[in-house]
């Protein structure tokens, strides 16, 4: 995967980010694709992060088909999107956060055959499965170009949650039945800094704290005298 399309100021700028890269390399991992054309590739991300995970990529109603780009390295060629987007055809992941993360930046790499899609809707939630929120719509590249959408919201775990997750839904679509090439997709994420400070108040009545001796007897003052919860008592001058 050559992802040095990116300026050397993006790259400083998130040198400390996390991400979570999907390659499909051809490595032995639990989800693979495969088709009797082409070769296997693994269909799990690359996470630089326990807490900034992604999932396996699902097809709906689309064929798929991973042949070689460079050793090692496949591109996905993947066909029979529609004229028009619908819900019955869409590349869908989603990726969990057990911290939160802001989102900095979704690339991707890839290209259209000649009549294959001519653009891509790219749709994106927080905490939402399926997401029906639009992002963007952009032409695809006839030759491997990368679109980067940016600043795509924070990820943070809901009232009740353990954990923040977002969804990706890509639909391709108008074409003529061409493959759409996909060789990669990265998605780039910075932790949130927390800055709260719970709330230490103090109650509003505080009552007097009872005292005790040195052989842990409580002790209740009276002028002139001293007594102790024992009975016995103890001559204080004052």
């Amino acid at each position: 995967m050559n992802w040095t399309f990116l300026p050397l100021v993006f790259c400083v700028a998130t040198a400390s980010a996390q991400s979570i890269d999907y390659e499909w390399l051809n490595d032995p991992c639990s989800s693979q694709l495969n088709c009797d054309t082409g070769c296997t590739a693994c269909n799990l991300p690359r996470n630089t992060s326990n807490l900034f995970t992604g999932t396996d990529v699902g097809w709906i109603g689309v064929d798929v088909c991973p042949h070689p780009y460079t050793v090692d390295d496949n591109t996905l060629f993947t066909y029979g999107w529609p004229s028009m987007a619908d819900e019955d055809h869409a590349m869908v992941l989603s990726g969990i956060a057990f911290t939160p993360m802001h989102i900095d930046s979704l690339i991707l790499r890839h290209r259209s055959m000649p009549d294959g899609p001519q653009r891509l809707r790219v749709r994106f939630g927080l905490n939402e499965s399926m997401s029906t929120n639009e992002v963007a719509d952009v032409a695809v590249p006839s030759a491997f170009g990368n679109t980067v959408l940016t600043d795509l919201g924070n990820v943070e775990a809901g009232e009740g949650m353990i954990y923040g997750f977002f969804s990706l839904l890509l639909q391709p679509y108008l074409g003529e039945g061409g493959a759409w090439e996909l060789d990669g997709l990265r998605i780039v994420g910075t932790e949130l800094a927390t800055t709260a400070v719970p709330d230490l108040s103090l109650p509003d009545r505080i009552g007097t704290l009872p005292r005790y001796d040195a052989l842990g007897r409580a002790i209740v003052d009276r002028p002139g005298m001293r007594f102790y919860l024992d009975g016995t008592k103890h001559v204080v001058l004052r």
